[in-house]
């Protein structure tokens, strides 16, 4: 029996090319969060540590950090950006992420009241290099990464049309 090649790489581009919008709440961002996380099992050179709160940005000590697995981190990055688009600073701009503000949806509905979801938000997106430490100074950080630009929550009455829109970019 013969392996058709070419099929078997059609086949892969199809299912690279699948990608799910999600909502930002607090049961996807906990699951994207732990399918992130190390394991045990986790080589140490496929492990990237997440510290938000840092002393060299003016913390009386470094926060306790975060073991990811990096491969898992890029295999979730394109969902934590989308995710991040969610975000009111994101849709305004400013690309600036304060705990104040960062509960809302670009909606202004609050998506968490958990710190500890919050968090895990936060953790993603330094890990997944979107994201810098929080500046004491300012108490806030900065989202930096260009892929992160404003989307809506497949539960929004606007997405259908807005996918419609968009969706290239982020099957691409």
């Amino acid at each position: 029996m013969k392996f058709d090649f070419s099929k078997a790489a059609e086949k892969m581009s199809e299912i690279k090319q699948h990608f799910t919008p999600l909502d930002l709440n607090e049961g996807n961002v906990q699951a994207i969060f732990e399918r992130c996380l190390a394991k045990k099992e986790t080589p140490f050179d496929d492990t990237h540590f997440s510290i938000l709160f840092q002393r060299d940005y003016g913390y009386d000590k470094d926060s306790t950090p975060v073991t990811f697995s990096i491969e898992k981190l890029k295999q979730n990055k394109k969902i934590v950006a989308y995710l991040f688009g969610e975000l009111p600073s994101v849709h305004t701009g400013s690309y600036i992420i304060d705990s104040k503000e960062s509960i809302h949806k670009y909606d202004g509905k609050i998506w968490t009241t958990d710190t500890a979801k919050l968090m895990m938000l936060y953790h993603l997106g330094e890990a997944t290099g979107m994201m810098g430490p929080f500046i004491k100074k300012y108490n806030s950080a900065n989202i930096y990464d260009n892929r992160v630009k404003p989307t809506f929550s497949p539960k929004d009455p606007a997405f259908p049309a807005w996918w419609e829109q968009h969706k290239a970019e982020w099957e691409g």
